[in-house]
């Protein structure tokens, strides 16, 4: 699954003109964190080859957004790529590590992909050892109560499912205690220079291998509760005894090696989970992935695990991480660098490898103006060229604003941008500026 170093490159980009319109599309979600469209839902594409279309010149893309980016982000890291010959086409401050925000979780969809496969999934199990049930986790953030269906169908694997199946072995008015066990993975819950008001803000939930409906207080709220295990072996026992089983206590412990496994349920694929953690921007699932992945490769299921893990993948993938220092998976911690430089090299690595486990990380990226992060943007006079062909992940914290990913231009060609700012006075203002600059290469035929 692995891949090499300086491997030739073939990879069809994602990134492509859209042969629809916003009306034919699923109005965009209220909240990201609330539900996750199935990816049938998702627009129909038509792919275009990177090396498609005439070649632009490091001179023409200048002349189009040279003026726009020294008056109003004078200050910003703006990198501009093509892919498919690897020319530099404007280059400000590119190589300067700054605050990505969320653009980090680009490397996070890399790192899991490669590391755990497109087409792992995560179970939550139940075992039993006499009249004692344990319910284990497996890092599954997209674990939800009633929500139920196929996964790979859009669904989402549910513990309504799982405590049917355990009723249905013991029977009713049998007496259980409920163990929870959630050590797959360790470490504090809240990442280095996380605030600790980010659950109750709903933010992110504290990190935990055994959550359910992302550790919300209840069904569609958006703040979090500190123990996320907790509630879901809660949320568990009560649905046990719906199912008219009796549950005398509820524990956190360890798996006895002497049980036996009577049902799991399974996540959708780690494909799908990457594509709905990049284009609804999922601070919960970026930090499974992260945590998974430090787990798989290090044996480390932490943030410090995971975040050597991701930079390591990114190695072995041929990405340059001169100047990546991560300590989390989402972005949200405020210690994390990177330049324009590494993302760029992430989004092309995707758009010119012939690796398909990381293709995920393309057909998850925003459409602007469409879907995901990007829906409400791309709506301007200023913008509208850059309406279907801007496909890139956004970022944003307090002062930090940040843009990266592909874009079709006028001639058809795929070209890669990587936009980041952390010293934002305005971000609606820097926002819409990067939208622009990324709309212009859109419109351009810069040959």
């Amino acid at each position: 699954m692995g891949s090499v170093i300086g491997r030739k490159v073939t990879r069809v980009t994602a990134s492509c003109a859209l042969a629809l319109t916003a009306a034919a599309l699923p109005a965009p979600m209220a909240s990201a964190a609330d539900s996750v469209p199935p990816p049938s839902t998702a627009p129909v594409l038509t792919p275009a080859p990177a090396s498609s279309g005439a070649a632009p010149t490091a001179q023409g893309v200048q002349g189009r957004l040279g003026k726009l980016v020294r008056k109003q982000l004078k200050g910003a890291s703006v990198l501009v790529v093509d892919p498919a010959t690897g020319t530099v086409l404007f280059d400000q401050r590119g190589a300067r590590p700054r605050i990505p925000a969320s653009t980090v979780k680009l490397a996070t969809a890399a790192a899991a992909l490669d590391v755990l496969g497109p087409t792992a999934t995560l179970p939550t199990i139940a075992y039993r050892d006499d009249r004692k049930v344990y319910l284990v986790g497996g890092g599954d953030p997209t674990l939800a109560r009633k929500k139920g269906g196929n996964p790979a169908a859009g669904g989402r694997p549910s513990l309504t499912e799982l405590a049917k199946a355990v009723a249905a072995d013991y029977g009713t008015q049998t007496a259980v205690q409920v163990i929870y066990d959630a050590s797959l993975f360790d470490g504090p819950g809240l990442g280095p220079g996380w605030s600790k008001s980010f659950p109750k803000a709903g933010v992110v939930a504290p990190v935990s291998a055994l959550v359910v409906d992302g550790g919300r207080v209840r069904p569609g709220a958006s703040a979090r509760v500190q123990d996320p295990a907790r509630q879901a072996a809660d949320v568990f026992a009560s649905l046990l005894k719906s199912e008219g089983m009796k549950v005398r206590s509820v524990k956190p412990g360890s798996l006895d090696p002497a049980a036996a496994e009577i049902a799991r349920v399974e996540s959708a694929t780690i494909a799908d989970i990457v594509e709905h953690m990049l284009t609804d921007s999922e601070n919960d699932y970026a930090e499974a992935l992260a945590h998974l992945v430090g787990g798989k490769a290090l044996g480390r299921p932490d943030f410090a695990g995971g975040a050597e893990a991701t930079i390591a993948a990114l190695q072995r993938l041929g990405m340059d991480t001169t100047g990546v220092q991560l300590s989390d998976g989402s972005g949200l911690s405020r210690r994390d660098r990177m330049p324009a430089t590494a993302l760029a090299s992430i989004l092309t690595g995707v758009v010119t490898s012939g690796d398909p486990d990381i293709s995920s990380v393309a057909s998850g990226l925003p459409i602007a103006g469409l879907t995901g992060t990007l829906a409400g943007r791309f709506g301007t006079s200023a913008t509208k060229a850059g309406r279907g062909f801007v496909h890139a992940k956004t970022g944003t914290l307090t002062g930090v604003t940040s843009l990266a990913g592909t874009v079709l231009d006028a001639d058809g060609r795929t070209l890669v941008f990587a936009l980041l700012d952390d010293k934002v006075k305005s971000i609606a203002k820097t926002r819409g500026t990067m939208d622009t600059v990324a709309s212009r290469l859109a419109g351009c035929g810069c040959g």
